[in-house]
């Protein structure tokens, strides 16, 4: 089972391969001590060489923090020591190393900078056996926090958690050259992710801060605070872990979207393993558009640790019925892309018998022929399923075939949909491979099509 869900450089890919197995290596080089972090140095890509701290007790945040001169150094540590503190796992990126690298890439005109934060947090936070997958936080002071910004001002949705801003430069070297946001993406409104931005006032000083990207006026601190303890009051808010409460589904990384105009349809959009992103998103926008309220369920995050069929089937059920008696639905979609596909048929299988009875569409998007229940870093690379991937075909052997359908790309390879002709199942072939040449209204269009046809034939 092969996800590719990053739009990422084969070499960030592979650099974030080799950041895996340098960071296992030197890990146990670590010197833990009782007032320290600790600290390894590992390759980090077109980073280059990272300084990796460790969080003091549970991990509550990944963070990537730029030096603050060109040069990675004691005064940089301290605040990446400051960072741990409060429980962030901090990668320490030199920032001339990182420009120097980057200018030497030659197959891009632009650079898409929040990618190669977001690799290293999927090989280092799946070394650090993270129970919950935390996405980057971008942090810098002078020509470091125009970089942290411009990388979350980029960043699709659901890619960093957000970006600390502290006394700003006013010019970006030119060799990072952020690439503007993908404009085929659904971003939502505003920036995707949390900013803070703190400024240090001067003596003298009788101007007001400008507001920052996010609307709101900067953190103002005092000259003599350290640096180090600013970026610590700006980023410790932000760290944190997910509340867990099994009396309702806020435990869940759900994302609700209920249409303005409301029918009685509701669909469960389970996502990709690159998280709550781009197709799987934009689609759901799509179907929210046309009267269909969506609770969209971000798959990076639910199963960074590894769920049981079960399992998976008894939160499907806790979100159903949660959103079916909230939303007042009748009827009940579930679509999934690529690793969410490949897990709903065994979600479904696995419902009570009412629940069953009220999901009348199953849409499955690049689908596969094996289903694991964890994300898997190697499966990001383009390694195949996993020794514990389960066949997903006897399973949808037992979906009523009138309610599926599979939907695949022409140049797609691994994909299951091609074999289930002649079953009854609802084939769909689109141009483009595993995203469908990014026409996610379309696809939308062929989801409720399918849909509404269904629920006819049902009377």
């Amino acid at each position: 089972m092969i996800h590719r869900i990053f739009s990422l450089p084969r070499t960030v890919r592979a650099a974030a391969g080799a950041a895996l197995l340098a960071f296992g290596a030197t890990q146990a080089q670590a010197t833990e001590a009782p007032a320290h972090s600790a600290v390894t140095h590992v390759s980090g890509g077109r980073y280059g060489d990272v300084a990796v701290t460790r969080p003091i007790g549970g991990m509550r945040g990944f963070t990537v923090l730029f030096s603050a001169g060109d040069h990675w150094n004691a005064d940089d540590q301290t605040r990446a020591d400051a960072l741990a503190h409060h429980g962030a796992l901090v990668v320490g990126v030199d920032k001339e190393r990182y420009a120097t690298n980057l200018a030497a890439v030659k197959n891009e005109t632009c650079h898409k900078l929040y990618s190669d934060a977001e690799a290293l947090s999927h090989q280092l936070e799946r070394q650090e056996a993270s129970s919950q997958y935390f996405a980057p936080i971008a942090i810098g002071t002078g020509e470091g926090a125009l970089i942290a910004q411009r990388m979350l001002s980029q960043a699709p949705a659901n890619t960093m958690a957000g970006a600390v801003s502290l006394d700003p430069a006013a010019k970006l070297d030119p060799r990072f050259a952020p690439c503007p946001a993908d404009p085929t993406l659904s971003r939502g409104k505003g920036l995707p992710g949390f900013f803070e931005q703190g400024v240090t006032t001067v003596a003298n000083a009788t101007k007001a801060p400008a507001t920052t990207a996010s609307g709101a006026a900067p953190r103002t601190f005092a000259a003599n605070v350290s640096d180090a303890d600013k970026l610590a009051a700006l980023a410790a808010p932000h760290l944190h872990l997910a509340a867990e409460n099994e009396e309702d589904v806020s435990d869940l990384p759900l994302v609700e979207l209920p249409a303005a105009h409301p029918t009685d349809m509701l669909a469960v959009v389970i996502s990709g393993d690159g998280g709550w992103r781009d197709l799987d998103k934009t689609i759901a926008e799509a179907l929210q558009k046309q009267g269909i309220s969506v609770i969209g369920w971000d798959a990076l995050r639910y199963f960074w640790s590894e769920k049981s069929p079960a399992q998976t089937s008894h939160d499907l059920a806790r979100v159903i019925n949660t959103y079916a008696s909230r939303w007042h639905a009748k009827h009940i979609a579930l679509v999934g892309y690529s690793f969410g596909a490949d897990v709903m048929p065994f979600a479904y299988n696995r419902l009570p018998d009412a629940l069953r009875a009220k999901v009348s569409y199953m849409s499955l998007l690049g689908f596969a022929p094996d289903a694991d229940f964890q994300i898997r870093v190697v499966g990001w690379l383009g390694m195949p399923a996993s020794d514990k991937a389960l066949k997903v075909q006897p399973e949808l052997a037992k979906v009523p075939p009138s309610i599926v359908q599979c939907v695949y790309g022409a140049d797609e390879k691994d994909t299951l949909c091609p074999a289930l002709a002649n079953t009854g199942i609802d084939l769909v072939k689109t141009n483009g491979s595993h995203h469908f040449d990014g026409d996610y209204s379309a696809l939308a269009a062929k989801i409720i099509e399918g849909w509404k046809r269904e629920i006819a034939a049902r009377g």
